[in-house]
């Protein structure tokens, strides 16, 4: 039996490794090849996968950013703001 070839080879880094601006590259290829159409139903399963994870790792990145983002005070300190005063900031 012919298996097709595998659309992420293992020399390909795993989606934990990669820095958001890779994810986001990534992700961008995987939706690239599945707009094209070109695939499998197979290939496309498995793009579409990829780029959840991609997306979820991406998401994750941003999620840690932000939960440990700095804000220089007047006198130049840095302090952590918690992510719910944050947003209370917002409103």
């Amino acid at each position: 039996m012919k298996t097709s070839p595998d659309p992420h080879p293992p020399s390909a880094q795993t989606v934990e490794t990669l820095n958001f601006e890779e994810a986001m590259a990534a992700l961008e290829a995987e939706t690239a090849r599945l707009a094209a159409g070109e695939q499998g139903l197979a290939e496309s399963l498995a793009s579409y996968e990829r780029g959840v994870a991609l997306l979820r790792h991406a998401q994750g990145l941003l999620r840690q950013v932000e939960e440990s983002l700095a804000v220089i005070d007047a006198q130049g300190q840095a302090s952590t703001i918690p992510r719910a005063d944050l947003e209370d900031s917002r409103s």
